[in-house]
């Protein structure tokens, strides 16, 4: 299973182009509402969770995904299923996707020590502090960690994702329906 977690304040942006380019090669894409079954996102959009987290099951997982937006990735760290299962993940070395604000929220798991992450600008000091090392670029692949910058990284960060959980040639497959060059 891929669980993708939704909580209020996510970007939206994210959130959705996640879960379209995830679905989009087939895979078992969960949606996990965090703050409830309808989540309303950063910019008022409302989203609709498919299970609430307290549902989803230890892993193992095919795919952990936080979305962004600083407001999101704080209402992650409120919550103590969601920290169980991000910890988890990473201990497991389970593939685990962050995006924008969520890099900063496994930091403050300290789940990030010691590795290459990139995030959104205004959460880099945090995820510095944390132990990490960040890099001003789009995406960043660690081993199993799949890191992306922000809104505009989306579609590259989605793919990225693809890439590790399928495999290259499905991820360019992606990429060429996206109309993605």
């Amino acid at each position: 299973m891929v669980v993708l977690f939704l909580a209020d304040g996510v970007a939206e942006v994210e959130a959705v182009t996640i879960a379209d380019c995830l679905r989009r090669v087939g895979l078992d894409l969960k949606l996990a509402g965090v703050t409830g079954e309808t989540v309303t996102g950063a910019r008022g959009v409302r989203l609709l969770a498919d299970l609430p987290v307290s549902d989803v099951p230890d892993g193992p997982h095919e795919l952990l995904v936080f979305p962004g937006g600083l407001t999101g990735a704080e209402n992650l760290m409120a919550s103590k299923r969601v920290r169980e299962l991000a910890s988890a993940a990473m201990t497991a070395d389970t593939p685990v996707g962050a995006i924008c604000a969520s890099p900063g929220f496994l930091a403050g798991l300290g789940l990030l020590r010691g590795r290459t992450v990139t995030c959104y600008p205004s959460v880099a000091d945090r995820v510095k502090s944390g132990g990490a090392y960040v890099l001003e670029r789009d995406v960043v692949r660690e081993g199993n960690l799949i890191t992306g910058q922000g809104p505009a990284a989306s579609i590259a960060f989605s793919l990225a994702l693809v890439e590790l959980v399928l495999d290259r040639k499905k991820s360019e497959f992606l990429a060429s329906q996206l109309l993605y060059s």
